[in-house]
């Protein structure tokens, strides 16, 4: 037997207040490990953006004292 066939047949047979406990505990689970997101699959935002040629170059003095400072 299946063990959501087993879970089902026990919640099933439990009164209404306890099968709400056992919702209760299922949410409290599944807020604990939430079910990871899938990976989004590339190229969502092909032409969305263009990334500058000069993009690797070194930053100018002054941008770079805001960030040392």
């Amino acid at each position: 037997m299946r063990i959501e066939t087993q879970v089902l047949e026990r919640i099933r047979a439990l009164p209404p207040e306890q099968q709400e406990e056992v919702l209760d505990f299922i949410e409290f689970i599944r807020s604990r490990r939430p079910i990871p997101a899938k990976d989004r699959p590339m190229g969502l935002c092909k032409g969305e953006f263009r990334v500058p040629d000069d993009f690797d170059a070194p930053l100018p003095d002054e941008v770079l004292r805001d960030f040392e400072s």
